[in-house]
């Protein structure tokens, strides 16, 4: 597992690797800083801050499998979310343009889109065609957010919210379009074999539930996990979900990774303790 230690240490906030059966033993640390970390296929995306007057930009740095920068890109905005394709063709990060949350009704997102071997851009998901019931719809509010790869990288799903509502989002990055597919989705991660999503279930302002998506029944499972989850999960395999919770009574930054099971059964377990953005390598 690839995450960020959050332990309260002279190595707060570098990236950390495990050994899945053993994220609370020794863990090799690499002198690298992020805020969001995210690993696949020997390739890494590292999002970090560069404040620049009293504004902020997000510099998400594509990594090798040993770590060392390979390029960076730069936008305007605090960094919150990345995802690389199984493969390693892709990245995705999103960052927050205007807001700090995703309870703010006033916050703005832009999510990128790279192609990972070249290192450059491949534009704003806000530049693709929306398609619902078949339909092109078009509106000025459309934020994008979440973005979780298939195994065949050129399709994707995410999150977009515009009039208010979020919905699950099914793209093409080839065809340059999405298709709206469910309501009510944030930050989904697909499993493994392709078949569910997880993803955090608004039940009130600024109170997530993880809950999982079957994809062909629409049935949604309500995880034993309570407590309020704002973050994108990750599937530790087809059976259990990763995911970082904040641990009030700890001290800053208190975060936590646990371990859950994809059925809505049992209860939500501590799995590394002062850790956070985690990335299972397989």
């Amino acid at each position: 597992m690839v995450a960020l230690n959050l332990r309260d240490s002279a190595e707060l906030g570098k990236v950390t690797l495990s050994a899945l059966d053993a994220v609370d033993g020794p863990r090799t640390t690499i002198n690298l800083r992020c805020e969001k970390i995210y690993f696949a296929a020997d390739k890494g995306i590292c999002l970090s801050r560069e404040i620049r007057g009293f504004s902020a930009r997000t510099v998400a740095t594509l990594v090798d499998a040993n770590f060392q920068p390979l390029s960076s890109v730069r936008t305007d905005g605090i960094p919150t979310r990345a995802r690389i394709s199984p493969d390693g063709r892709y990245a995705a990060f999103t960052v927050f343009v205007s807001g700090h949350s995703y309870a703010d009704a006033q916050m703005s997102t832009a999510t990128l889109l790279l192609d990972a071997a070249a290192g450059a851009s491949l534009g704003n998901l806000e530049e693709f065609k929306v398609l619902q019931d078949g339909n092109v719809i078009k509106s000025l509010d459309f934020n994008y957010w979440g973005v979780t790869f298939q195994h065949d990288s050129n399709f994707f799903y995410a999150t977009l919210r515009t009039g208010g509502v979020n919905y699950l989002v099914h793209g093409d990055i080839k065809a340059k379009t999405v298709t709206v597919t469910y309501r009510g989705v944030e930050c989904p991660s697909l499993s493994p074999d392709e078949s569910r999503i997880a993803f955090k279930k608004m039940i009130s302002r600024g109170n997530w539930r993880l809950t999982v998506l079957n994809l062909t029944t629409f049935e949604e499972i309500p995880l034993a996990e309570t407590r309020s989850v704002d973050d994108q999960a990750e599937w530790l395999d087809n059976d259990h979900v990763l995911y970082t919770r904040l641990e009030p009574a700890a001290p800053p930054p208190g975060m936590s990774i646990m371990v859950v099971s994809a059925d809505g059964s049992g209860q939500a377990k501590l799995f590394a303790k002062g850790a956070a953005s985690p990335a299972v390598v397989r």
